[in-house]
């Protein structure tokens, strides 16, 4: 068996499946050329082009050909805890941790998004692992470190679709539909295997967006809706208590997507919605605090868009504002849209007191746009910190795992 894309999980896939007494062999496939014609199975990433060499000569001579998803799907097999798996264009971070929350307060939960994976109890989470990825193959690490940890759940955020091995899967948005497989598939296709791969006893749960006959469904006009003090919940309305200064609009559909997965997971919802008391937002995603007197806005993750830094800076109005701007590239797979965020930069630099560009890539625009640069997050924090006071506000929009 071959398995392509060792940058990707090959490595991880292969491995477990040698565990398993399987003869699989992990390809780099993007600076290598590779003959799978030795192969009788390939096992290929959704989003591996269909020009690529080892790709293209599997098709040529007919083998059997699988998705990474897939191939997981089948190695996890039978598993101690219950799973939960969310895919989508935006919002799978946030509704991991959100439900990991919720859970939590009763149960024994394992999250493994972009923030690493973490243990959670009674709404406190510690770090376990960090640096993984959340291509497919590092579900099978993810689902070991559940079982050693006698997890009652484990959530899972997954790239471009799901495995099939999950009791529940999460559609959060199909919104912002992009291509894959170099121009030849929308990551929408891919996302679906969410279901084409789910078992006939598992549960979906899909934003409106998707457009898809889910069990249970969120966002506008779905079965789950949030309003600033309430949850909307098929006809019943149910009180929430979060902490004013969230920003509603970056969480609703995350805690309505959780809410909703609660449902489906049978948990009395409020009790779920009992857990969000004061919930003031998650760290680098549009969370607001007070840091010596200044009012800070942190919305620095790996999802960041050009319209997440402008939403950013709506909130920070009056008093003098410092914007710290840019990729993390050593971090991140795909920047950031180098061209929208100067255009959007320019149009409101007049609102922008102090700017630090963070990244290569825009070091060489930082005079003619009157900023300093920092190579990282944190070089970008520590820059920032020596040009505010208290009373100013601080926006932090670095695009980085954080």
């Amino acid at each position: 068996m071959a398995v392509l894309d060792s940058i990707h999980g090959a490595g991880i896939i292969a491995s477990r499946l040698r565990e398993l007494g399987i003869d699989a062999e992990a390809l780099e496939v993007y600076h290598s050329n590779h003959s799978v014609e030795r192969f009788s199975l390939v096992v290929a990433p959704v989003h591996l082009s269909p020009q690529n060499s080892s790709l293209s000569e599997a098709r040529r001579l007919r083998k059997r050909i699988i998705s990474h998803h897939r191939a997981v799907g089948m190695i996890l097999g039978e598993r101690d805890f219950r799973a939960v798996e969310i895919t989508g264009t935006r919002g799978k971070t946030t509704t991991a941790l959100l439900l990991a929350l919720m859970l939590s307060h009763d149960m024994r939960v394992v999250s493994h998004t972009t923030s690493g994976i973490e243990l959670w109890n009674r709404g406190r989470r510690s770090l376990i692992r960090s640096g993984l990825s959340i291509t497919p193959g590092n579900l099978i690490a993810a689902h070991q470190i559940a079982s050693e940890e006698r997890a009652d759940f484990l959530i899972s955020e997954v790239s471009l679709g799901g495995t099939g091995a999950f009791d529940v899967g999460i559609i959060t948005s199909l919104a912002g539909d992009y291509l894959i497989a170099g121009g030849s598939m929308w990551a929408s296709t891919a996302k679906l295997q969410m279901l084409s791969l789910s078992d006939p006893d598992a549960r979906i749960v899909a934003n409106t967006d998707a457009k898809l006959s889910a069990d249970i469904t969120f966002g506008h006009g779905g079965d789950v809706r949030i309003c600033r003090r309430s949850a909307e919940i098929r006809g019943r309305s149910l009180p929430l208590s979060l902490d004013e200064a969230l920003d509603l609009p970056a969480y609703s559909d995350g805690i309505a997507g959780a809410l909703a997965a609660a449902i489906s997971i049978g948990v009395n919802v409020k009790d779920a919605a009992d857990a969000l008391e004061g919930f003031q937002g998650f760290e680098g995603r549009m969370a607001r605090y007070q840091l010596d007197g200044v009012s800070v806005t942190d919305n620095s993750n790996s999802g960041l868009k050009v319209s997440g830094i402008e939403r950013a800076l709506d909130l920070a109005s009056g008093g003098r504002t410092c914007l710290v701007a840019g990729e993390d590239a050593e971090s991140v797979c795909e920047g950031l849209d180098i061209d929208a965020l100067l255009k959007m930069i320019k149009s409101r630099r007049n609102e922008i007191d102090e700017l630090v560009l963070v990244g290569r890539r825009l070091e060489p625009y930082a005079q003619q746009l009157g900023g300093c640069t920092a190579r990282n997050f944190q070089e970008g924090l520590e820059v920032a910190r020596r040009l505010v006071s208290a009373g100013d506000h601080l926006v932090l929009c670095v695009k980085c795992f954080r």
